[in-house]
């Protein structure tokens, strides 16, 4: 099915959540079946904030929850060509009623080797993962990584994460504008969001309009209750109470939640409805991308075959 990497130009983007609540709004409301994912050998928490605990490579034996399974184990498993939707379950970590599986990052210690026997056969992998899910959501290294780079050609959408700065805006277009080559599948997430700041998302718009229009963009507001639910590794629960889902199973009664969000002003004075109200329409933005590329893709296999 589709794959969607998320990348930035700098470290410290706010890149990993928000791919979570990205994830959580698609699995929860949308009832997408998601693969999450991170190509990082250090520097990330992925994991972290859904499970409470993240890997840390020094003191792996003290985390029993990572062991045989996450990317090396399913990099294993593809390069056999065993990687059937079972063993891909079996090397995720899984949350009751949802549909969402959290493949957990490198156990590896040696960064030569993790480059050596896992980087290498991360494309092989996620080309046989796409079988068995709706959705592959990839935390890629930010920067100009090798690996990160050759997943973003094998990418249906490139999540491009920015803050409202300056400085990381130019240095996008300055360093990364001609690697790019089809801006159609760029979409442009602000994390952080701060609407009061000068460099809002209708200024951002305006001033780079070349590159940044109202299809292709969205921001994620700052919230100090999903920060604190980040450090405390309660991401899930807090995203189910915020969009008032439970254990919700019911289509017309999630399609309701979904209107219901969308249809909050941005102008709502109450920070949490004002959070999801801007991370439903995001959903809403990338899954309208991921459809007009589907719908190109497509028609280019129709013209093919004529």
């Amino acid at each position: 099915m589709s794959k969607i990497v998320f990348w930035s130009p700098l470290h410290g983007q706010g890149q990993t959540s928000n791919l979570h609540i990205i994830a959580l709004i698609m699995s929860l409301l949308h009832k997408k079946k998601i693969l999450m994912m991170q190509t990082h050998f250090s520097m990330n928490n992925l994991e972290g904030p859904l499970v409470g605990k993240s890997i840390d490579i020094s003191k792996r034996a003290n985390y029993s929850i990572f062991h045989d399974i996450g990317i090396d184990a399913a990099v294993m498993y593809s390069q056999t060509n065993r990687l059937m939707g079972n063993m891909l379950e079996s090397c995720c970590i899984t949350f009751p009623n949802t549909s969402l599986l959290l493949l957990p990052g490198t156990e590896t210690k040696n960064r030569e080797t993790f480059d050596r026997d896992t980087c290498k056969a991360v494309c092989n992998m996620v080309h046989h993962a796409e079988d068995y899910v709706d959705l592959i959501m990839i935390d890629a290294n930010s920067g100009n990584d090798e690996l990160s780079f050759k997943l973003i050609s094998l990418a249906d959408i490139i999540i491009i994460n920015l803050t409202q700065s300056r400085h990381v805006l130019h240095k996008f277009l300055s360093d990364y504008g001609d690697k790019f080559s089809d801006y159609s599948k760029l979409f442009f997430l602000f994390g952080n969001y701060d609407k009061n700041a000068a460099y809002n998302i209708y200024n951002c718009r305006r001033r780079y309009k070349n590159y940044i229009n109202r299809d292709n963009s969205a921001v994620i507001p700052y919230l100090t209750k999903y920060k604190d639910a980040q450090n405390e590794g309660e991401v899930l629960a807090m995203v189910k109470e915020g969009l008032n889902i439970c254990n919700a199973s019911d289509m017309d009664k999630i399609k309701e939640i979904i209107k219901r969000k969308l249809k909050l002003s941005r102008y709502q004075g109450e920070d949490m409805d004002y959070f999801f109200y801007q991370a439903c329409k995001s959903v809403t933005k990338i899954l309208n991308a991921l459809n007009m590329e589907e719908s190109k893709s497509q028609l280019k296999r129709s013209r093919a075959w004529g």
